[in-house]
């Protein structure tokens, strides 16, 4: 008889653990993403933009006779690890919605060498740490790094029944439909595209601070009507950032303050196969 209200106490501590998921504040999160930017290392800090003309999402002129970046130092920033670990992975994605995605045994490998340098980064751990204490992850960096892997590397069907997205693809890479451009929300990839020429800057739609950027462009002959990111942030900081709002405010706004500045994140789930993946995840 005496062990009923410690079992019952037991049940309401776990279930007050559970519900305590949804009770991060702004204020907690604004603490954890000042702490993250100040925390990355390898932020690109020398990257030079060039806004150009300002524009809006119908243009069909091209308000930026010049690339948006101007100055990137590749060489010593790209040969940094995660940096290094990410630009392997970026050949690995067919980017038409309705192909069906196919991962080799190396493809495979290379995300798990991307996990492993962002696991060695302040950045992460900081991530990790945070989500752990709010009950929305488990406690080792394997626990993290089963979700991490669930939540952008596991592929769904963005239309259809085709195994053909991730969110890794759409938010790092970018995707083509019959529409035009979706996703595509990443400094690097985009500064890369310029270079080959795969990529025409079309003007700015918003700048503000801290580096962030809702640009119109065209990529592979495709129209992207806004397409936002921040730029000079390492690959680590965007996978922090964007699973920790995922897992706090999916499909809702996730507001937050760095140093200062008001930002806001939108990440939204896809559901397939009794698992949640990253939709999609953008700053707006």
């Amino acid at each position: 008889m005496m062990m009923l209200p410690n079992l019952l106490s037991g049940f309401l501590v776990c279930f007050c653990a559970i519900g305590a998921q949804g009770a991060v504040t702004a204020g907690q999160l604004s603490d954890l993403m000042t702490s993250l930017w100040h925390s990355d290392v390898n932020a690109a800090t020398s990257v030079r933009v060039q806004l150009q003309g300002h524009t809006y999402t119908g243009s069909t002129s091209d308000r930026a006779t010049s690339p948006l970046f101007s100055y990137v130092n590749d060489q010593y920033y790209f040969s940094r690890p995660t940096y290094a670990a990410l630009l392997s992975l970026l050949d690995n994605y067919n980017h038409a919605v309705g192909s069906a995605e196919h991962t080799s045994a190396q493809e495979s490998q290379e995300v798990t060498s991307f996990l492993d340098e962002i696991s060695k980064t302040t950045v992460m751990q900081k991530a990790h740490d945070f989500l752990s204490q709010h009950g929305y992850v488990g406690p080792t960096w394997s626990d993290f790094e089963t979700t991490l892997r669930q939540i952008w590397f596991a592929t769904y069907p963005r239309h259809g029944g085709t195994y053909d997205s991730s969110g890794f693809e759409h938010v790092f890479i970018g995707e083509t439909d019959s529409k035009g451009v979706v996703g595509f929300h990443n400094w690097i990839q985009f500064h890369l595209q310029e270079q080959k020429g795969n990529l025409d800057y079309l003007g700015y739609i918003f700048s503000k601070a801290p580096n962030t950027l809702g640009v119109h462009f065209m990529w592979l002959h495709k129209t992207k009507a806004l397409g936002s990111f921040i730029y000079g942030t390492s690959p680590e900081f965007d996978i922090a950032m964007f699973t920790v709002c995922y897992l706090t405010h999916k499909n809702q706004h996730c507001n937050f303050s760095v140093d200062g500045h008001n930002m806001e994140v939108l990440t939204y789930e896809m559901t397939h196969g009794g698992g949640g993946h990253l939709g999609t995840g953008y700053v707006n």
